[in-house]
């Protein structure tokens, strides 16, 4: 199945598919984006009164932007336009969208979730949460996966390969060689350019 390049954020009717959210009260419905390497990544939308209270966590970094709702992590509740950087082998034990949510997400490697007693070496810190919303041009996050960067009107995108979102949320576009500019590298709206390392 080929993914998608590009999404416009702000339409509801996306080919949504169900997926299974093991240790959680629900499911939640997904979007497979295009990604290199192994690299993870969707558009995801939780329900009203979703919840996962097991522990548990995956191997592989997470970095997420929640679009519109809220999305309550660990006891610290993430607003829209929230970047979290969720390190590997983290201990999650409470995650809530109790009015749903829907959000941009990238693994770093296999989105398996695995209850705490397969997690070993499993850690208890290292969430970053930075806003998009707001933010000054230049560098916003690095994590052990990717590097974040705030490129403003005007400005070039001159990464080769990423993911850009326009600050507004309301598109994603995938940077790739060759491909088409999407509707923000323009240059008329502030944009965030996030660019896997390795």
């Amino acid at each position: 199945m080929t993914r998608i390049t590009h999404a416009d954020l702000t339409r509801g009717d996306h080919r949504w598919r169900e997926a299974p959210m093991p240790g959680a009260n629900r499911g939640i419905e997904l979007v497979r984006l295009d990604s290199t390497g192994d690299t993870f990544a969707i558009l995801g939308r939780f329900p009203a009164g979703f919840e996962r209270v097991r522990p548990g966590g995956y191997l592989a970094g997470e970095e997420f932007i929640v679009l519109t709702g809220f999305l309550d992590l660990e006891g610290v509740r993430r607003h829209p336009g929230d970047l979290t950087y969720v390190p590997p082998r983290f201990l999650r034990t409470d995650m809530r969208a109790p009015e749903g949510c829907t959000v941009l997400a990238w693994f770093g490697g296999p989105a398996v979730f695995r209850p705490a007693e397969q997690l070993d070496g499993a850690v208890m810190d290292g969430i970053v949460t930075v806003s998009v919303k707001g933010a000054a041009a230049g560098p916003l996050l690095s994590t052990p996966g990717a590097d974040w960067v705030v490129h403003a009107p005007g400005e070039p995108v001159t990464e080769a390969e990423g993911d850009s979102v326009d600050v507004g949320l309301t598109w994603w576009h995938r940077l790739a060689a060759g491909a088409p500019a999407g509707p923000g590298d323009g240059g008329r709206v502030v944009r965030v350019v996030r660019v896997q390392r390795g």
